[in-house]
């Protein structure tokens, strides 16, 4: 849930200082050298006039030629607060971009499946990149350009009052017109890309979901009706620029022919002034430079004022997720899972729903003894996934608890608890990497001896030294280069590597064929003595192995016992059986398609 936070734009900086502080030595030497551009910027005008009014009617070669030396020192100075100013206020830039992108990849971490549950992947990629990125382009820029606007207009008009009074003022007309236009239209600007921040995420998140279902999409022929709505998406996006860009073309249209009014009113006044003797001809020139050096930081605000709308929106969108509280979170003086712990569970009157919709669980009463084996099966949608997801934390019940050993799982570090449970999933993900990276996923400092051991277990040695590269063969993105029972294998090295002292298989030999997985039932035979295992079952050969069943629906727990007992009461299982023998398959009995039970 996220907290009620102020996204007002003063806000919004105030919390961007934090990714300022470790930088601010660099942040204001990069200040002060756009400081110095603009008051290196001020002197050359003033030697016009010098030069115009003095040397040149004096016939002064040697005051020409020192000021002719001071404009080339001047030249040098410029050049080196350029350089210095460009690089170091880039790099504060990427610099910043780097944390703040650690900052978002540790909060996605952090946060528990319910917050992924209502998010796509492509739009938090979008947050990630686009957001962020954009957030990078002004922190430099905004801070820079405002300062060298403010520092060279007051510096400027300091120079102009200096000169005539009058005149200044004059000049002085179309800077409250403008201040009062930016006012009116900025809101505008921010409010715009905002809306476009918000398009491109629907086109990344789109894009995400089509390339990780492309197969589905071709085999089922869908792809001119992912195109349309691809098409709408990019639309929306389209019509979103198209309104920002209309503002932007109104905003900077108007800033410019103000400033082509400021000219006229120089031009005007400082020639007529000229005529009748009241003003220098140096003095006129020297007027001249100075509005134009006032008119080029007044540009540098118009796109001050565009970067700064583009900063403000994807502040918003960085901060609206870093705001997010994590649903599940180690509870104050956790302790970590003891190596000694048996392993024993217990559900005491456990109620769960999604979002607080339908209840999935009301008041469920559940003891597993430590070392038995317990398998959950039932109909599609009546929980067996939640009810395994429940124990490493990955949701928590509203109401009852469910305990280890006796002790509230909450009273434990969620890593600790965590690494003494160890799953493997029907549907296997793997790491864009090689067969050893992915098996090593399970024990980091794992030798080489282990992760071997670990696949020979698993029935995956020999298929493994078959690839081109052996253990260190690339399997591409998702393991995409191996065959649905190779990444099976893979998935249950990984949970022997791991060692887990409490197992949850999601029917994890779905994938194999008959004589891998005739291997592969010896092998977690050898894993689960001793453990405490779940299995979401399926089929015949875990189900009749197991300790006890439980028949779970969406009223609860409808039956349970042994698989001799619960064929004696005639029930649901006993039902379920004979529909499966009759199909003449090996105990299915759910849909093989069933949908992960969050979604369960």
């Amino acid at each position: 849930m996220s907290r009620t936070r102020s996204y007002e734009y003063s806000s919004l900086i105030r919390r961007l200082w934090h990714y300022y502080r470790p930088y601010k030595l660099i942040l204001f030497t990069d200040l002060a050298a756009v400081v110095l551009l603009s008051a290196l910027g001020l002197v050359l005008p003033y030697l016009l006039k010098v030069l115009i009014d003095q040397a040149v009617p004096a016939g002064d070669l040697a005051a020409m030629a020192r000021i002719s030396l001071f404009v080339a020192f001047l030249a040098l100075a410029k050049y080196g607060a350029n350089y210095y100013s460009l690089f170091v206020g880039h790099a504060m830039a990427a610099g910043m971009e780097r944390d703040m992108r650690r900052d978002f990849f540790r909060k996605l971490q952090s946060m528990s499946f319910s917050f992924f549950d209502g998010r796509k992947t492509g739009e938090l990629m979008s947050r990630m990149t686009n957001d962020i990125g954009k957030v990078s382009d002004a922190v430099n820029h905004v801070p820079e350009d405002l300062l060298l606007a403010i520092a060279t207009i007051f510096g400027a008009y300091g120079v102009l009052f200096a000169l005539d009074a009058k005149l200044a003022l004059i000049c002085a007309l179309p800077l409250p017109v403008m201040i009062a236009y930016t006012a009116l239209l900025g809101g505008r600007i921010r409010a715009g890309f905002e809306r476009q921040n918000d398009a491109v995420a629907g086109i990344n998140a789109k894009v995400e979901n089509i390339i990780a279902g492309i197969r589905v999409v071709q085999s089922f022929a869908r792809e001119g009706e992912e195109e349309r709505r691809f098409e709408a998406l990019n639309q929306e996006n389209y019509q979103a620029w198209r309104s920002v860009l209309n503002t932007l073309g109104w905003y900077f249209g108007g800033v410019d022919f103000m400033r082509d009014l400021a000219r006229l009113l120089i031009m005007a006044a400082g020639g007529l002034m000229a005529v009748k003797g009241a003003l220098s001809l140096g003095s006129l020139v020297a007027f001249v430079s100075y509005i134009a050096i006032c008119l080029e930081p007044i540009e540098r605000l118009t796109r001050t004022v565009e970067g700064a709308q583009r900063l403000a929106a994807g502040l918003r969108s960085f901060f609206s997720i870093m705001d997010e509280e994590p649903a599940i979170v180690d509870s104050p003086g956790a302790r970590a899972v003891p190596d000694s712990v048996a392993g024993s569970i217990r559900f005491e009157a456990v109620g769960f729903s999604y979002g607080g919709q339908r209840h999935v669980f009301r008041d469920l009463d559940l003891e597993i003894p430590s070392g038995s084996t317990l398998a959950l099966v039932g109909p599609s949608g009546a929980g067996k996934t939640t009810f395994c997801n429940l124990i490493p934390r990955f949701y928590d019940p509203q109401t009852g608890r469910v305990l280890l050993d006796g002790i509230d799982i909450r009273e434990y570090s969620l890593s600790s608890l965590r690494r003494a449970v160890g799953i493997v999933q029907q549907d296997v993900f793997l790491f864009t990497g090689s067969v050893r990276d992915n098996i090593s996923y399970g024990k980091a400092e794992a030798s080489d001896e282990e992760i071997e051991a670990a696949a020979r277990d698993a029935n995956a040695h020999e298929f493994i030294l078959a690839l081109p590269s052996g253990y260190d063969t690339e399997i591409g993105e998702r393991g995409v280069r191996l065959s649905g029972g190779q990444k099976q294998r893979l998935a249950i090295a990984r949970a022997f590597l791991k060692n887990p002292r409490v197992l949850i298989l999601d029917e994890a030999t779905s994938s194999l064929d008959a004589r891998s997985e005739r291997a592969v039932q010896d092998a977690l035979r050898r894993l689960v003595h001793g453990r405490t295992t779940l299995v979401i079952a399926h089929r015949l050969s875990t189900v009749r192995e197991a300790d006890e069943i439980v028949v779970l629906t969406e009223d609860g727990i409808a039956q349970r016992g042994t698989h001799e007992s619960l064929m004696a009461q005639n029930g649901m299982y006993a039902e379920l059986y004979a529909t499966q023998r009759e199909g003449g398959s090996d105990l299915v009995l759910v849909d093989e398609a069933e949908e992960g039970e969050r979604t369960e």
